[in-house]
């Protein structure tokens, strides 16, 4: 750990809604920074129209001698579990805490930092933050930045992991340069004759291809129909799906609407002939595809009903077409995941703590919960195992 002070870094906190230059400063960054969908100025703008004013978004920018540094927005919800009787907000980047609004999954978190500079972006921000009162944690969720946290973390704070899954993807580009295609590029026999006896059986009704929205009006129209089959498939299991909550309705219709004519939004209908095997929904940014969500048509074949299996190899193949770089399945652990995929990206859950007597209360109040979960401290990357062996009981 580092007690690193930024020098000739000029930090400003201002609140988001007072913030003249932040859409201009955003575009800035997103050319100059590692991005993913989930930190560009098109998801931020949408979510920071939906949160309520009670979450007071705050952005973060750092600027050194060069120009922009870094950006981030901060936001907080009101808690309910019993460490709110400490005191101190809780802070979230680019999430709220609540656990409505942020069904959204934000992935890919952390600051949008100048690229090559992101542990000098941390230091400044981490600077920035031992100067605030009255908060107790900070939340860096689905993040790629552990290594840069970590070195930059001075002795006031500390890092705890709270979890780690993978995200699993293809590497389209890695296929391109090989003569073998994608089915014959997955690891399990097993994977690849059930995607071969599932293209065999969808083909029997029809041409199996996959129609992408052309027009905003279509991809609405097209969420429509995936809302409804999602929902359905969830319904049968007696759970509520994403789509069954109105925040993330509206999120994504406004988003959608906004976002599908540049294509960075991409709603689309897997057909096997006449028949639907479903809708999918996929964010494309630069040249990345990132797998969202689907609503699938189950029970409409008798033998071998696998129309996620299909819709994803009717997706990747297409995308690998249209000379996309990778097809991401974002986080989780799922077995169709892990088996369609050729690799896999590390996404932790970060929580900064400040020292002092609340990260003892803190502690204490752990003790007595009645849920388990396991709270690690960080270590440095420097072998496979990024995590203390340390268990802790989980959150009141």
């Amino acid at each position: 750990m580092k007690d690193a002070k930024p020098t000739s870094i000029e930090v400003q906190w201002i609140r988001a809604d007072l913030d003249p230059r932040l859409a201009q400063d955003w575009a800035e960054m997103e050319s100059r920074a590692h991005t993913s969908p989930f930190s560009s100025w098109a998801w931020t703008s949408t979510w920071l129209d939906h949160i309520p004013a009670e979450c007071e978004a705050t952005v973060f920018r750092a600027s050194d001698e060069t120009g922009l540094l870094a950006l981030a927005v901060l936001a907080h919800s009101p808690e309910r579990s019993l460490r709110r009787r400490l005191g101190g907000r809780v802070f979230y980047l680019q999430e709220t805490g609540d656990a409505t609004m942020d069904r959204l999954t934000l992935e890919y978190g952390g600051l949008l930092a100048r690229r090559g500079a992101e542990e000098s972006a941390y230091v400044a921000f981490f600077a920035a933050m031992t100067k605030r009162r009255h908060w107790r944690a900070l939340r860096i969720n689905a993040s790629t930045h552990a290594h840069h946290v970590l070195a930059a973390l001075p002795h006031r704070l500390v890092a705890y992991g709270t979890q780690r899954r993978p995200s699993y993807l293809v590497d389209l580009d890695a296929l391109r340069a090989t003569p073998r295609g994608y089915v014959d590029s997955l690891a399990s026999g097993n994977t690849r004759h059930k995607l071969r006896r599932t293209l065999k059986e969808y083909a029997a009704q029809g041409e199996v291809r996959m129609e992408v929205a052309d027009t905003p009006e279509r991809a609405l129209a097209y969420l429509e129909e995936l809302t409804r089959l999602h929902e359905k498939y969830w319904e049968s299991k007696g759970r509520r799906g994403s789509f069954g909550d109105r925040f993330f309705q509206q999120f994504h219709r406004d988003f959608i609407g906004r976002h599908a004519a540049s294509g960075l939004a991409q709603l689309s209908c897997i057909r096997a002939g006449e028949l639907v095997v479903g809708y999918c929904y996929h964010l494309v940014w630069d040249r990345r595809v990132y797998y969202y969500n689907s609503g699938l048509n189950y029970g409409a074949l008798q033998r071998h009903d696998q129309p996620g299996y299909l819709a994803h190899l009717v997706a990747i193949e297409n995308y690998l077409a249209k000379g996309m770089r990778s097809y991401d399945f974002l986080a989780g652990e799922s077995t169709y995941k892990r088996a369609l995929s050729t690799q896999a990206n590390t996404l932790d859950w970060i929580a900064i703590k400040p020292r002092g007597w609340q990260l003892a209360a803190d502690h204490a109040l752990a003790l007595l919960g009645a849920r388990k979960r396991t709270v690690q401290a960080l270590t440095l990357p420097d072998n496979v195992d990024w995590f203390a062996a340390k268990s802790e009981e989980g959150e009141a």
